[in-house]
């Protein structure tokens, strides 16, 4: 029988070589070396400048932008110059600063000189320059505003062939008997004419204002001629007469056949097919009171329109406002001039339901510097337009005029500083910033709240279009 009891101890003896072997080998390789670490700070990358305003004006603008100098001049909602560059129409403006050096809002200041005759003391002119300043505060950083003469009303057909011109007489306009020789005729454009008012001839492309004319009597009656007025092919024209006695008429023709001449009658005039009544224009030194009908919407957008009445300087009166059937839109225009104010209305759309005119705000003034300029009102309102300028009247030794206008509302005007010196070396006879006076404010009680209103004038992207509702109130106010 053969033993194998020794073979135990030998294999243990054999694993243990083994592993001392493995060991061995192990700790002879070479050690793996790590990248040192490199504990030394990296520097932050340098900032880079960001686009916080741009600014380009179309082709619309080469008309101006080719007789003036313009400019824009960019501060921050401290009062600090941030930058100023010129600029040509179709030019692309981009303003960059780093972000350390920029408020989150900016002041806008648009700049233009113009060199011009200027006239004064009534008869006397002499040449020298202008220059308009507007100031827009409260500008978001990263603005881009475009400057267009944006329209307000599409594109119209061209004008109907012209034919020449008619004269047209109005017969047998009856003269009051309780007042003998009172001329009855109240409404005429542009001017009150008295004793010889001629009424309002439109059609939908032009009001008719002719080449003069003559009025004569017979008795009893007024007789009316128009001369020279444009004769459109296929036109249909309206002709509206407020009469003292009789109130507001009208009547509706066709143009006459080419080289000939029209007669209308009084008798022929028709009520309008309904009424209302403007409140009565107080004392003022003028006044004018417009409403013009349209058909549709499409003509509202697009033509000048009928005039159904045009007065000027009626006061102490009611004056009454004739609607047609026939229109389904209307524009009203009401603008008084009391001397120390100017009052101004509009309402687009609707047929007017005016019952009283507002009272001219209070005003009293905190203080009346360009810088820091600021008044408190009794009249809630929701944007101005404050107006400053030259304290040194024009003269053949000071033939200049500076103009610096503030767009904002309540509680954003600006805090403002002078102009780069470059530009009152360039433009000397512009006034000084600290010597510019206050001159007005027009308050906005209806219309356009300030960030609508720059949309309308900067953003192409805004419906510029009129609209049905459209409407406009304000008060100028002198100090």
């Amino acid at each position: 029988m053969i033993k194998n009891y020794n073979l135990v101890p030998k294999l243990i003896i054999l694993l243990l070589f083994g592993f001392f072997l493995n060991v061995n080998c192990s700790t002879e390789e070479a050690p793996i070396q790590s990248d040192p670490i490199d504990s030394t700070p990296k520097p932050d990358p340098e900032p880079e400048p960001v686009v916080y305003f741009t600014f380009s004006a179309d082709d619309t603008y080469s008309s101006s932008t080719d007789f003036e100098d313009n400019w824009v001049i960019l501060y921050d909602s401290n009062g600090n110059l941030l930058d100023h560059k010129p600029y040509e129409s179709e030019d692309i403006l981009e303003f960059k600063a780093l972000e350390k050096d920029l408020t989150d809002k900016i002041t806008v200041t648009l700049f233009s000189y113009r060199e011009r005759t200027i006239g004064y003391d009534g008869t006397m002119s002499c040449d020298g320059s202008v220059t308009n300043i507007v100031s827009y505060p409260e500008i978001p950083k990263g603005s881009s505003w475009l400057r267009s003469r944006y329209s307000s009303r599409l594109t119209a057909d061209s004008f109907p062939n012209r034919l020449g011109e008619f004269d047209l007489t109005i017969e047998n306009i009856p003269i009051p008997s309780a007042i003998p020789g009172e001329y009855p005729i109240l409404n005429n454009f542009n001017n009150n004419l008295e004793d010889a008012n001629s009424g309002n001839l439109s059609s939908l492309w032009v009001p008719e204002f002719g080449g003069g004319g003559r009025t004569y009597y017979s008795p009893g009656y007024a007789h009316v001629e128009k001369r020279e007025n444009r004769n459109f092919e296929n036109t249909t024209y309206l002709m509206s007469l407020l009469h003292s006695n009789e109130g507001l008429k009208y009547l509706l023709f066709q143009n006459p056949e080419e080289g000939n001449n029209l007669t209308i009658d009084y008798g022929d005039f028709q009520p309008f097919d309904s009424y209302s009544y403007f409140p009565v224009i107080p004392e003022s030194e003028h006044s004018s009171l417009q409403l013009v009908g349209y058909e549709d919407e499409t003509s509202f957008k697009t033509h000048v329109g009928y005039f159904c009445l045009e007065v000027r300087d009626i006061v102490n009166q009611q004056l009454p406002l004739g609607f047609l059937d026939r229109f389904t839109h209307y524009k009203t225009f009401c603008d008084i001039n009391y001397g120390d104010s100017l009052y101004n209305y509009y309402l687009l759309g609707p047929k007017p339901n005016i019952t009283s005119l507002p009272d001219k705000p209070s005003v009293s003034f905190t203080q009346d510097g360009i810088n820091g300029f600021d008044f408190n009102t009794n009249t809630n309102y929701v944007r101005r337009t404050d107006n400053f300028g030259d304290q040194e009247p024009v003269s053949a030794d000071h033939c200049h005029i500076t103009l610096w206008q503030i767009e904002c509302n309540d509680n954003n005007y600006p805090v403002l500083t002078a102009l780069p010196d470059e530009l009152y070396t360039m433009y000397p006879g512009m006034a000084p910033f600290d010597q510019l006076k206050y001159e007005s404010s027009e308050i906005h009680l209806q219309g356009k709240e300030y960030s609508e209103f720059l949309r309308n004038a900067f953003d192409p992207t805004y419906d510029h279009i009129l609209k049905f509702g459209d409407v406009g109130e304000s008060f100028t106010i002198y100090r």
